[in-house]
């Protein structure tokens, strides 16, 4: 269990950002928003993951390997006197119980936070946008199967494939992009019931920050954001 200090101060955070470097980024200026709102002083330590490899990782359900590498790069944060650590994206969570067997302290786990985020927010039914291994799990078991409104198959791969690029080519509210996915999620939210669409991918966050979606969406990254927030 972390135990909060005493204002000013707070637990020095440690985030493994580079998945990609815009997801890294976002996370790094929500959190200082937030500490400078409250007036108090943001403790942070940053280190770099390799966005290919990781991604590889994923492609090849590796949970043991992707574990191993994400939890040796926590353990580099830890060393450097992080008290908590977060991985800056939604799709290394695959292996969020390996990084934690080999981490040295506790990392924050997004999907601990997001049965609450739903039931906070009144959805009962929603889809995923985010890569492919993310939207094909329901975000690896979070949300229930029953909660899901499943994409097709070619959207699925339309969907990943847009995002990747985002992920991949530092990309941020490009036109053509952001059309298709208000299309596609016009559509899932008029046709095929769902409430709002769940962004389950934190470069899809970071493509929004300057321009937020025009259908209803609940934000992966900004649940796991505050879930940091009351550790730190």
């Amino acid at each position: 269990m972390i135990v909060p200090k005493e204002p000013p101060f707070s637990n020095r955070i440690g985030l493994i950002g580079g998945l990609a470097l815009r997801a890294g980024v976002f996370y790094y200026e929500q959190l200082l928003h937030r500490y400078n709102a409250q007036k108090k002083p943001l403790d942070l330590v940053l280190c770099h993951a390799d966005v290919g490899t990781v991604l590889r990782y994923i492609d090849a359900g590796d949970r043991v390997g992707l574990g191993n590498y994400l939890g040796t790069l926590a353990n580099d944060l830890f060393d450097a006197g992080a008290e908590l650590v977060a991985v800056t994206a939604v799709a290394p969570h695959l292996a969020i119980k390996e990084i934690a067997q080999v981490a040295q302290g506790p990392v924050v786990n997004l999907l601990e936070s997001i049965a609450a985020g739903l039931q906070e927010a009144g959805l009962s039914r929603v889809a995923v946008f985010g890569n492919r291994a993310v939207m094909q799990t329901n975000i690896f078991g979070a949300i229930p199967d029953e909660t899901i409104v499943k994409l097709e198959p070619s959207v699925v791969e339309d969907i990943h494939a847009m995002y990747s690029d985002i992920a991949l080519q530092g990309k941020r509210g490009t036109k053509p992009e952001m059309e298709r996915l208000s299309n596609v999620a016009h559509e899932l939210i008029e046709k095929g019931g769902a409430q709002a669409i769940v962004l389950a991918g934190t470069d899809l966050s970071s493509f929004y920050a300057e321009r937020k979606p025009d259908y209803p969406s609940l934000d992966m990254a900004q649940l796991h954001i505050e879930q940091i927030m009351k550790l730190s």
